[in-house]
């Protein structure tokens, strides 16, 4: 049971308040939730009793059996009331079945005891509101939220409006009037760690590299540059030159045209008419100029390109034997298979013994020297047999590879600085370019030009015979030219 007056907890069966007093007639409701002091405690008043002396004797007598002005007999309970103390089957101990902390005799005496006894308007043992209301099972209202911390970062924007991130401002120091609307404080920013980002700085600045170094890299570009060449070439030669691709140039070639250059220091059709000794063999039926129109009936200019295709598929490609011809060879596969052109121009057709003179004076001219390949070798002092292995495709694959482990110790030397080490894959890209841009545009160039002015029959050849290699070359030159523009831009870039 609860007192209507001071709201402790009292047993069922008092008639009096043990705390303060009071008389329970019938247990009045207490609505829970709202705290409220007893009406005998008034703000500034002194606390009074309720009872009067013999009122209060007579309380405490039927209530514990004791005397009042009997302090030997305090807190002694009356027979009629110790078994509801002591006999309770219930009650662990005493503390949970009487409401004073503990009643002792006189004659036991606790240092914890206050040196006189309870008052009966001591409210030290009255349970708080929270507890009583915890015990009766009342809930309690929930906490206020706390504040809105994280940043806010809807969307599309919040259907409530802006969460608060901070209490209002009091009036203490803030400036801004009280009539405008509330604005919370602006984010500060992140705070940068100072060791990263001083890294960010150093790695902002350049590498700087030895002198070292440096001319150690140029000695390896160099390398890297001769072999990035020899690449270059060897490709275009393999691509450019090869046997058909010549064949089919020289093909394009005027007969006239390539008959009146000169060669030996007279027009190409003279030249080859003394060295025949064409007019002895035929007994005077033919002349210079009549040769001219005998030789523009033939096949003179594919015989060139039949030969041209034999030696250069020897040479580069390494197939075939030794296609080197002989005066005999001149003879017997030109002349005689032509022998037609001999009888509609002259009328007349050659014997064999006739052609054993014609190979007489070509030899004697020194023909099949010229023509031969081992001669070539012997002059030269290195097999050219051997040029098939520069032109393979294995061999142009290696001279790649040489060439990027080359870049890659460039890259080595220079210590990882991407700033050199651009700028010298630039200068290497850029030096081969320009080179295999001078060499496409000299093949064709050069001879064309030397035939304007000398007009020899070999540069007539070669200029239509280098077409293919000097497109190729051209091609290649450019390609590295724009990979070294791209490398020094970004070299540009990171300065």
């Amino acid at each position: 049971m609860i007192c209507f007056k001071c709201g402790s907890i009292i047993d069922d069966d008092s008639a009096f308040c043990t705390i303060c007093g009071a008389e329970l007639k019938e247990p009045d409701t207490l609505v829970l939730g709202e705290e409220k002091a007893p009406d005998f405690l008034s703000e500034g008043s002194e606390p009074t009793m309720l009872l009067s002396d013999e009122e209060l004797q007579d309380a405490f007598v039927n209530e514990y059996g004791g005397n009042l002005d009997s302090p030997s007999q305090f807190g002694e309970p009356a027979d009629s009331s110790r078994d509801f103390f002591y006999n309770s089957d219930t009650a662990e101990n005493t503390d949970d079945l009487m409401p004073f902390n503990e009643y002792r005799s006189p004659e036991q005496p606790n240092d914890h005891d206050f040196s006189r006894p309870k008052s009966f308007n001591d409210n030290s043992d009255t349970m708080p509101l929270d507890a009583l209301m915890e015990q009766e099972g009342c809930i309690p209202e929930p906490p206020l939220p706390e504040p809105y911390t994280e940043p806010y970062n809807e969307p599309y924007g919040a259907p409530y409006g802006q969460p608060y991130d901070e209490p209002y401002p009091q009036d203490n120091g803030y400036s801004q009037p009280y009539n405008e609307p509330y604005r919370p404080a602006r984010e500060q920013p992140p705070v940068r760690d100072p060791q990263q980002q001083r890294r960010r700085t150093a790695a902002k600045k350049p590498a700087k590299v030895g002198a070292g170094r440096v001319i150690g890299a140029v000695f390896v570009s160099i390398f890297a540059l001769f072999f990035l060449l020899l690449f270059s070439l060897t490709l275009s030669i393999k691509l450019g030159l090869s046997g058909g691709i010549v064949r089919n140039n020289i093909a394009k070639l005027d007969d006239r045209t390539l008959l009146e250059s000169e060669f030996d220091g007279n027009e190409l059709s003279n030249t080859l008419f003394g060295s025949l000794g064409l007019k002895y063999a035929t007994g005077g039926i033919a002349t210079e100029s009549s040769f001219r129109n005998y030789m523009l009936r033939t096949d003179f200019v594919n015989y060139i390109g039949r030969t041209a295709h034999s030696y250069l598929n020897y040479l580069i490609d390494g197939t075939g034997s030794d296609p080197s011809i002989t005066a005999e060879d001149f003879v017997y596969d030109f002349v005689k298979s032509n022998n037609k052109a001999c009888i509609e121009e002259w009328g007349y057709s050659m014997t064999d013994n006739e052609y054993s003179i014609l190979t007489q004076n070509l030899e004697s001219d020194g023909f099949s020297y010229v023509m031969s390949i081992p001669q070539w070798s012997s002059y030269l002092g290195f097999s050219l047999r051997n040029l098939k292995f520069l032109f393979s495709f294995l061999t142009i694959a290696v001279f790649l590879i040489i060439s990027a482990l080359l870049f890659i110790w460039t890259a080595i030397v220079l210590d990882g600085s991407s700033r050199h080490i651009t700028g010298f894959f630039g200068s290497i890209l850029n030096i081969s370019g320009v080179i295999m841009v001078i060499i496409g545009g000299a093949s064709v160039l050069v001879p064309a030009l030397a035939y304007v002015f000398a007009h020899q029959t070999v540069f007539y050849v070669l200029s239509h015979a280098l077409l293919t290699f000097a497109l190729i070359a051209l091609c290649t030159g450019a390609a590295e030219i724009i990979l070294g523009i791209i490398f020094k831009t970004v070299r540009k870039r990171l300065n």
